[in-house]
């Protein structure tokens, strides 16, 4: 990933970000055409200059690579087409198969956090980055040995991976990241993104759902650390299929069709599908504004049905189960929705409720990596700005 890195005494300087970004690419839309390698950014918090070493001792967690096959069971065996019941049993299955990449996934967000947010050093970076190369340098998650869970999975630990590795790489000293490390990661990515592209393409459209949109999340994500345009393309055309699914009422037929887990999956979706648009946007791809009337009535939707699940209930004809919906990792979404578009009627009480927001899968801590604007200043055309004010929360 090749980024310009920030040096001097100015580094520790916060100034506004406020320019639009049309005004910083000169145009009013930017065609998934004119992708341009070495310029794909990640929004303008994930270069926040991290506070300084307090020397303090750093204790690294390092999770060792899973090498072995991604066939895991379903937490849902044996449930109807509704994929609503949880099979007790098999869930406990699947958490001690999987809990290494879990693990890891908390591992690598976790100390990408301690460095950046909480100033713990050059040793929190080499953890996120040791781990990161231990898992790539291992050909960790590349099996044939895969179900469509293991799919699921795979996808999940290259989003929270990816996001690390661009925290990391955007924010690091000028020489901190080793180059040879470095390339092995962003290797890695492009592997694991192969696959992800390889099982989430061309799918039966009666079986696109929340899996394909965080599909195109993390292969987005990675695209922006490989600078791969092939890989950002093919997740903005995810993304249009996605919304091309929501129906005139704005909900997501195949997230309705969970009948009791309607409302959480509704939710579910709109995780990746935010951060995908947010991505897209500080870059130049007007998604939001392409997609405002389908997009906008899908936010409205799950907001309502969060404050009043009887809603969504009544709709799909089941009570909703929402234990553990209403958690900040579940809702970090309304975070940069709400810095990009504004407020939604509703979201603005979850999010004073339940801040700091923090996601694994969507970058960590949330709350911090946007309490910036995250468009461009002017005559920053696209390289990261070294200054960031931060906003009032």
């Amino acid at each position: 990933m090749k980024i310009r890195q920030r040096s001097g005494p100015g580094q520790w300087r916060r100034t506004l970000l406020t320019a639009a970004v049309s005004t910083v690419f000169g145009v009013s839309t930017v065609h998934a055409g004119q992708c341009i390698e070495g310029e794909l950014r990640a929004p303008a918090g994930y270069y926040q200059i991290p506070a300084r070493d307090d020397g303090g001792d750093y204790d690294c967690e390092r999770v060792e690579p899973h090498v072995g096959g991604l066939s895991f069971t379903s937490k849902y065996q044996g449930s109807d087409d509704a994929r609503n019941e949880l099979n007790e049993e098999a869930q406990l299955a699947y958490k001690e198969a999987t809990e290494k990449i879990r693990s890891f996934e908390k591992a690598v967000i976790a100390a990408t956090d301690d460095y950046q947010v909480d100033g713990d050093g050059i040793p929190a970076l080499n953890c996120v980055m040791d781990n990161l190369d231990a898992w790539a340098s291992a050909d960790a998650l590349l099996t044939d040995d895969i179900n469509h869970v293991g799919q699921a999975v795979r996808k999940w630990a290259l989003a929270a991976a990816a996001n690390a590795y661009l925290r990391a790489a955007a924010s690091a000293p000028e020489g901190a990241l080793d180059a040879a490390q470095s390339e092995r990661i962003e290797r890695w990515f492009r592997q694991l993104s192969d696959g992800v592209r390889a099982y989430y393409t061309d799918r039966d459209p009666e079986k696109v759902n929340n899996h394909d949109y965080w599909a195109a999340w993390a292969v987005m994500s990675a695209a922006v650390a490989t600078q791969e345009c092939g890989d950002w393309s093919w997740s903005l055309a995810k993304f249009d299929e996605a919304m091309g699914q929501i129906n005139p009422e704005g909900y997501l037929p195949r997230e309705l069709s969970r009948e009791t887990r309607a409302l959480e999956y509704l939710n579910y979706a709109m995780q990746p599908l935010t951060m995908i648009a947010t991505f897209a946007e500080v870059n130049g791809y007007p998604l939001h504004d392409d997609y405002q009337s389908e997009f906008h009535a899908l936010a409205r939707n799950v907001v309502a049905g969060l404050e009043s699940p009887e809603l969504v209930g009544d709709l799909v004809g089941y009570e909703q189960i929402t234990d553990g919906l209403y958690k900040s990792w579940s809702l970090a979404w309304m975070e940069p929705w709400q810095v990009m578009w504004g407020d939604v009627e509703g979201m603005s009480g979850f999010l004073e409720d339940l801040r700091p927001m923090k996601s694994t899968r969507l970058g960590g801590d949330i709350s911090y990596l946007y309490r910036v604007d995250p468009l461009w200043p002017v005559d920053a055309r696209p390289n990261p700005p070294g200054d960031l004010k931060l906003r009032d929360t």
